[in-house]
């Protein structure tokens, strides 16, 4: 992300999404109420005698509109924000800001300090390296790219490896699996500048995969490393993101460090060293018991969760804004959404 203009006593910021995870910031800090402005495309309005309008061409614009309605389609890569046109043309009618990468809007709200926060991460990883992670066995591959905000699962390949008593056709089946394998690791790396990729999976296979690939595929010399993991599929690359993995290719992994502390809750929990849900947090929280909150991005549009965000904040406490996109946050959610490491234990 890109900070075009930044003026907070007037609370107006100007920004350009430069990727897919600047997008899925801007849902988060883009609110019910929040103006948005900037250049959109709209249809002009044709005045016809005929039954059935003809279809008109949309032109550029500049308006500004009162959000309303704000929805991330990470599918598409597009946010759309939809609300009332304040100013500009057909003034009181709603129009919808179709916000994709390399889009630039002006946002004019009251900033929180979060929001900011986000607003600074988002720019600071703006050449983030990209990480793929690729869990395989014999016969089956999955391919998860890792984003700021969880993990786009881009790829699986099943094939069925005949057993060993047919050594012929599974020594060829085998191959053809590894090379397929191989191609779609080329199409990635070239569809997202990936800067690593990571082969984790039980067993050998991942290491007779790495020799294939040192003699079939140099050009992939350096670019991966292989780790262990005791499943493959989803299952596996999420293994791989807890054990730490991840966090040793790129250490500034949001994804990674979200997972790993959604997981020690959980040890925290069972030790009777943390507190879930929203009473108990919010009751730790105005003690002053919390060392560190996790928080749902949902629940943030909730003015509650705000507040004990702000609380807990003011108490010298360390908080954590957790993605509702991957593993870690959707177990936050099961959770009430918001939970805290206690400095001390409370009745």
């Amino acid at each position: 992300m890109k900070i075009i203009t930044k003026v907070i006593k007037k609370n107006f910021i100007k920004l350009k999404a430069e990727s897919i995870d600047d997008l899925w910031h801007l849902k988060h800090i883009i609110r019910e109420g929040d103006l948005l402005e900037g250049k959109t495309f709209r249809r002009e309005e044709q005045k016809t005698d005929k039954i059935r309008a003809e279809r008109s061409e949309k032109k550029s614009v500049y308006l500004k509109i009162r959000a309303e309605k704000i929805d991330f389609h990470k599918n598409t890569n597009r946010l759309r924000v939809t609300g009332v046109i304040e100013e500009g043309e057909d003034v009181g009618s709603y129009h919808t800001f179709n916000v994709e990468e390399g889009s630039t809007i002006r946002i004019t709200k009251k900033w929180k300090s979060y929001d900011l926060e986000r607003i600074e991460e988002a720019v600071k990883n703006t050449n983030a390296p990209k990480i793929l992670i690729l869990t395989m066995d014999m016969g089956e591959s999955e391919f998860g790219l890792v984003r700021g905000y969880g993990i786009d699962f881009l790829a699986n390949i099943n094939e069925n490896i005949p057993g060993k008593y047919y050594s012929v056709k599974r020594k060829k089946e085998r191959e053809t699996f590894f090379k397929n394998t191989a191609e779609k690791i080329l199409e990635v790396l070239g569809r997202y500048s990936i800067e690593k990729v990571i082969i984790a999976g039980p067993g050998f296979v991942k290491e007779e995969f790495a020799q294939y690939l040192k003699e079939k595929y140099p050009q992939l010399n350096g670019k991966y490393v292989l780790k262990r993991a005791s499943s493959v599929g989803r299952t596996g690359i999420y293994e791989v993101i807890k054990k730490g993995d991840l966090g040793e290719v790129y250490k500034e992994s949001r994804v990674s460090r979200e997972i790993v502390l959604v997981e020690e809750l959980c040890q925290r929990i069972l030790k009777d060293e943390a507190v879930y849900g929203i009473d108990d947090a919010e009751k730790a929280s105005n003690y002053g018991a919390v060392n560190i909150l996790l928080i749902v991005d949902e629940f943030l549009r909730d003015e509650r969760y705000e507040k004990i965000l702000e609380t807990a904040r003011s108490k010298n406490c360390k908080v954590y804004v957790i993605s509702s996109e991957h593993e870690g946050g959707k177990k936050l959610q099961n959770l009430g959404g918001i939970a805290g490491f206690l400095r001390f234990k409370i009745d």
